[in-house]
């Protein structure tokens, strides 16, 4: 893969991945600040009616003024101006809190102007059946001369946040994508450094490999001609012949890598009749091979690329016919609607509908079992596809039980 596209991957997802972060942080941040509204408009609500009841149970008159003061997060205070029922009191805190469906844990005290201290305290459990545990101590005294009570929530952003249920759910599937992308980001990139290795790999490789094999070809031809006997020419032979076969596995790993990483291609017109008629040669005379040649085409027909590519490309679908067919190969070309149309076909074996596409893939061969009657590195077909692409042409393949039939398609020049 080019570095462009991984560059644009990283860069739009992790763009990606921050916006959805930040859109779950704001829309959290709101969720939490309306609970919390009202939350507290609850609680004053309740505490009002408490100082209303408390005031007629001790025939007092109702406070003119809002009785109610919110002096941090979670403490509020209700001013009475008179002398607080402690026996009523805990019993209106809950059924008011209870009645607004506060199921905070909360602390309570009472503050008497005239001895100035809290005279009262207590700690109510809303989920303990008795509703008492130990007081904390944490209710902050109010410098005024005023009878007043004041309730205390120390669980109250925890208890708002665990009432999230929705926000909750989806902060966790947040959390798991932004994991999910940071474990794919790291697979790509894994198998970015994966590729460069074995491109890197193969191309070594197959330098390497070029100069010892051409100075064997070359110590096997004087071999030949150097033979005194029979069977030492069929050896050399042999040896040619093997050394040949490995040149050109060598040469077709070599011309794919080109093919992938190279940036700048050859462009040149490419008379294709002169070509075809060059690549199809050493195939006429395959024994045990019925040849069907039909090339319908000018001399002057020409398609733009890389001659040396476009050569490959039809040697390779040839290869194969020659190779996979029973007994008939057959090699087609004509112009089709301002377009070079190439068509190989053989009566081999009928690929599947679901490889059909898969045959195209780098080093891909089609699985069959512990048969290894036809040898190479499943390159030939990937060659053919990236190839045609290069030249601005494409390649399909249609294959039936009785025949399969490669379909280059290149545009003509003009």
């Amino acid at each position: 893969m080019k570095n462009t596209p991984i560059r644009f991957l990283v860069v739009l997802g992790t763009l990606s991945m921050v916006a959805i972060l930040i859109v779950q942080v704001y829309w959290v941040s709101v969720a939490i600040n309306k609970q919390e509204e009202q939350f507290n408009r609850s609680v004053q609500m309740a505490l009002r009616n408490v100082v209303e009841s408390l005031c007629e149970l001790n025939g007092n008159d109702i406070p003119s003024s809002d009785p109610i003061d919110q002096l941090s997060n979670n403490y509020f205070i209700a001013r009475t101006n008179y002398k607080i029922d402690l026996s009523s009191l805990d019993y209106l805190l809950k059924a008011e809190l209870q009645k607004r469906s506060i199921a905070q844990d909360y602390e309570y005290g009472v503050y008497d102007c005239q001895t100035d201290r809290m005279v009262y305290g207590d700690f109510v459990s809303m989920q303990d059946q008795n509703g008492k545990t130990r007081p904390t101590g944490k209710l902050p005294k109010l410098v005024n001369d005023e009878y007043y009570f004041g309730i205390y929530f120390p669980g109250k952003t925890a208890g708002i946040v665990s009432s999230l249920g929705i926000w909750q759910l989806t902060s966790l599937l947040t959390l798991l994508i932004l994991i999910f992308f940071t474990y794919a980001l790291f697979v790509i990139l894994k198998q970015k450094r994966l590729s460069e290795i074995q491109r890197d790999f193969i191309n070594n490789m197959t330098h390497e490999f070029k100069t010892p094999l051409a100075t064997l070809q070359v110590s096997a031809e004087v071999l030949e001609n150097e033979a005194s006997g029979e069977r030492q020419k069929k050896y050399a032979r042999i040896m040619r012949s093997e050394l040949a076969r490995l040149d050109k596995h060598v040469h077709q790993l070599l011309e794919t890598s080109v093919l992938d990483y190279e940036k700048e291609k050859t462009v040149v017109p490419v008379r294709v009749k002169e070509v075809l008629d060059r690549v199809a040669e050493p195939f006429r005379t395959l024994p045990a091979i019925r040849w069907i040649e039909e090339i319908d085409l000018t001399d002057d027909c020409t398609i733009l690329g890389d001659p040396a590519i476009f050569e490959t490309i039809v040697f390779n679908l040839l290869d194969n016919a020659a190779k996979y067919g029973e007994s008939l190969v057959r090699f087609n070309a004509c112009e089709v609607a301002g377009c070079l149309e190439v068509k190989v076909s053989n009566d081999g074996p009928e690929i599947p509908h679901k490889e059909r596409s898969r045959i195209f893939r780098k080093f891909y061969r089609i699985h069959q079992g512990d048969l290894h009657d036809v040898k190479g590195f499943g390159l030939g077909l990937y060659f053919v596809r990236q190839g045609a692409r290069s030249m601005h042409g494409k390649v399909t393949v249609v294959s039936s039980p009785d025949l399969t039939t490669f379909t280059l398609t290149f545009p003509k020049v003009s």
